[in-house]
């Protein structure tokens, strides 16, 4: 309290902390000196008497201002409020207002007013009582237990002691709740104590979510007056707030209601569910109806929201709420035909699970057989839409497609924004597997268009990443890039979840376009990455995981763990993620040839080869990093030629890459006039592309390329001297390192790998069927070029380059 401020007042819930944060204060305030006073409200008129007949100064804490409720007390909060503000300063805590006529001073700036939320813990404070208790949380689980408390202190508190006898604390966390004995116990003796039966009952009825609607309150209550016992509870509990024509139900408190109800009467607790989900799905609040469908527990009313909503949901991005819903059906081979369409739409278009795919679609179409009915025309149409992707995932006959032309389909596209979109997508799809890529385009660019203006996110995502394909194999790079800088520049307009598939689609997109652009320090890449330990989602999880290690090799010294990990990853994936090898291709070859000679780099090239085709820019481009080591690059110059001519390319950074190394080999031939030009062109397509990668590619040297000649870029010099900005410091270390390595002769590796081995040089000889003069010869030239004098530093610098 400084300045004009006089008066602090909480108003919060009990158990929020209030006492304990005031008790603070006033020892804060007597180590400085200041004159305290501690009063109960209900001993206040008395105190307030002895304030007038003193001229001291005071700090005075009211606390269980509350409890004030005859005139004279209330008379006497308000002098210490207002009138004794010259000389007694005040600090007053009560679970609601029990005066009015605040508002003057906290317009005037001498009140400060602190509610529930205010008092309410952050994921920091959390963290810091779970290391004072020794409870072990990591950072996901101290956000859900802030989450599934509200932040509530005493929730909070009574949590820790469960979670420190809890075996795995960070599973505990999703278990713990208002139903606990122990916060019931608080709720119902400090919560609750003071309600009676009728108003606890009332209370309990309309207990379905955290927001509940007057409304909806009133259709739950089944009374015409709810609204005003609802006010009245509000008024005078802080786990209760009410805003506009919304009632908030605290999260711990609803859980504890939707408890007692489900123990009182499971029957009742059930309808008032299914209630709300008509009541919010009536009111177009999808996901709302949703949950209370899946809250209800009943799979006839879960179905019946999923038939309603699902789709449109699905289309949204709300995976992890339909991953939820689909989670209350016990078997799949049970399961209505709405859940086994949504279950193949969530792992559509691409499939990770191709055989799994096959089998649902099996199920899927028993369930239609056996569910016909003009109620469920729109899913068998959603099937037939669904099928037509896992027909081009496998290069089957299209038989879905003609269906989605058939009268049922055009009256049920016609009743449903998102089913026609669903269904235009999957002809997009088709249009461009049978060749057809312009047409194709055009109908996903209208999909695209209109799924943003619905909201449909996952959709929007779909169509922009086909688009985004379709555009590159049409050539036309340029609009295939701006669509990708379009998804990354909106990744954070997409779902909030970080679990939902739509949400970490387009942080793979911004993650890649990020590690193009050089720019760092975005970790949601690597969240990501770690979302899915399995790698049962591929397309994501090693695309993520690839970005990583690709820095990682950029930068370390010792890049060989991390193109082990790449490579291996390359090999068990590269099939789903062919625009990721691409990319990563001329990295990895030209860091494993290196590493470990040409031998196992073309292991790399091949995989490169066969899974994008030979005539590809990047086979091309890995078969002429192969050839430098034997210098017979210009065959393999005149295929990158030939491939660029073409553009038979996967990515638009194999574009600069190819003309960087194009560049880097007339250098070296002293053919000065063609590398200006080819550097030249390398810059225009990195600005065009909006990609400065490859430029830090050790293999092109890229760097020193545009270094060297700064001053005559034209209209591009400043995009050049960006470009050249980019070297990180410990580049020329990196450089002379890769000089070093590559100045090995293969036989001089193989002399190198015996070193850490106690052996003679007699012994390495024989084993080589080398003279032992040949030997000496070669470890020479080993120690010369790793720059030491002996054998044992010649093992320490060779572990450190990752040669050994």
């Amino acid at each position: 309290m400084r300045g004009e401020r006089t008066a602090i007042a909480m108003w919060a819930a009990a158990g929020a902390g209030k006492s304990v944060l005031m008790a603070r204060w006033a020892r804060l305030l007597e180590r400085r000196g200041e004159t305290v006073r501690w009063v109960q409200g209900s001993a206040l008129p008395e105190t307030v008497a002895e304030l007038k007949r003193s001229r001291e100064s005071i700090v005075l804490f009211v606390d269980d201002a509350h409890r004030i409720a005859s005139a004279r007390a209330k008379a006497a909060l308000s002098w210490v409020l207002d009138e004794g503000c010259d000389r007694v300063r005040v600090v007053v805590a009560g679970r609601y207002q029990p005066v009015s006529g605040l508002a003057f001073l906290q317009a005037s700036g001498r009140l400060l007013e602190l509610r529930t939320e205010d008092l309410a813990f952050d994921a920091d404070d959390v963290r810091a009582l779970a290391e004072r208790e020794s409870v072990q949380l990591h950072d996901g689980a101290v956000e859900a237990l802030v989450q599934r408390t509200g932040g509530w202190a005493t929730a909070i508190a009574l949590a820790m002691p469960w979670l420190a006898r809890s075996a795995d604390a960070d599973a505990a966390v999703e278990e713990f709740s208002g139903n606990d004995d122990a916060i019931a116990d608080f709720l119902i003796s400090e919560v609750l104590a003071g309600l009676d039966e009728e108003t606890r009952r009332a209370l309990t009825s309309v207990a379905v979510s955290h927001e509940v609607p007057f409304d909806l309150a009133a259709l739950l209550g089944g009374r015409a007056d709810i609204a005003e016992v609802l006010h009245g509870v509000a008024m005078t509990n802080a786990l209760l707030t009410e805003d506009a024509q919304v009632f908030r139900f605290h999260p711990v408190l609803l859980a504890f209601l939707q408890a007692e109800a489900r123990r009182t009467s499971p029957a009742q607790a059930v309808r008032a569910h299914s209630t709300a989900a008509d009541w919010f799905a009536a009111h177009e609040h999808a996901a709302d109806a949703l949950q209370q469908a899946i809250d209800s527990g009943d799979c006839a009313v879960l179905t019946d929201q999923l038939s309603r909503v699902g789709l449109d949901l699905a289309l949204a991005g709300r995976s992890r709420l339909i991953a939820t819903a689909l989670g209350r059906f016990s078997t799949e081979a049970g399961e209505p035909l709405v859940a086994l369409v949504l279950r193949l739409l969530m792992d559509a278009p691409t499939f990770a699970d191709p055989r799994g795919a096959r089998h649902l679609l099996s199920l899927a179409d028993r369930a239609a057989a056996e569910e016909h009915s003009p109620s469920t025309d729109a899913w068998t149409v959603a099937l037939d839409a669904v099928r037509c992707f896992v027909e081009a995932r496998d290069g089957r006959s299209f038989a879905g497609a003609s269906q989605l032309s058939d009268a049922v389909a055009i009256r049920e596209r016609g009743a449903s924004l998102g089913l026609d979109l669903l269904c235009a997508t999957a002809e997009g799809w088709l249009l461009a597997r049978i060749g057809d890529s312009e047409k194709a385009n055009g109908v996903l660019r209208d999909v695209r268009v209109s799924a943003h203006r619905a909201g449909l996110d996952w959709l929007f995502l779909v169509a922009s990443e086909m688009s985004i394909g379709i555009l590159s194999d049409l050539g036309r790079w340029d609009e295939a890039v701006v669509l990708e800088d379009r998804l990354a520049e909106a990744a954070d307009r997409f779902t909030s979840a970080p679990r939902d598939r739509v949400r970490r689609r387009v942080e793979v997109v911004a993650a890649t376009r990020r590690y193009l652009r050089c720019i760092d320090g975005d970790e949601r890449g690597g969240e990501v990455a770690a979302s899915d330990p399995l790698g049962l989602d591929p397309e994501l999880s090693a695309t993520a995981r690839i970005l990583e290690l690709l820095v990682a090799i950029d930068t370390e010294q010792n890049p060989r763990r991390w193109l082990d990990e790449a490579e291996r990853l390359m090999r068990e994936t590269a099939v789903y993620i062919p625009r990721t090898l691409a990319l990563a291709a001329p990295r990895l070859v030209a860091t494993r040839l290196g590493l470990d000679g040409r031998a196992r780099a073309k292991e790399t090239a091949e995989l490169v080869s066969s899974v994008l085709g030979p005539e590809s820019l990047e086979a091309a481009i890995v078969r002429f990093l192969l050839s430098a080591p034997m210098r017979s690059t210009e065959p393999a110059a005149r295929q990158i030629e030939d491939a660029r001519a073409t553009e038979r390319a996967w990515h638009p950074a194999s574009f600069v890459t190819a003309t960087l190394l194009l560049a880097r080999l007339a250098d070296d031939g002293s053919r000065s006039t063609e590398a200006d030009a080819l550097t030249q062109r390398a810059v225009e397509l990195a600005v065009r592309y909006r990609i400065t990668r490859p430029f830090l590619a050790s293999s092109a040297d890229g760097l020193a390329l545009v270094t060297a000649r700064l001053g005559r870029f034209g209209h591009l010099e400043d995009d050049a001297r960006r470009i050249a900005a980019l070297a990180p410091r410990q580049t020329v270390a990196i450089k002379a390192d890769q000089v070093v390595i590559e100045s090995l002769t293969p036989k001089e590796r193989d002399i190198l790998l015996e070193l850490p081995v106690h052996q003679s040089v007699a012994e390495i000889a024989r084993r080589h069927t080398l003279s032992v003069n040949t030997v000496k010869t070669h470890l020479r030239n080993i120690y010369q070029k790793l720059g030491v004098s002996d054998r044992s530093e010649a093992v320490n610098t060779a572990q450190r380059l990752g040669l050994i």
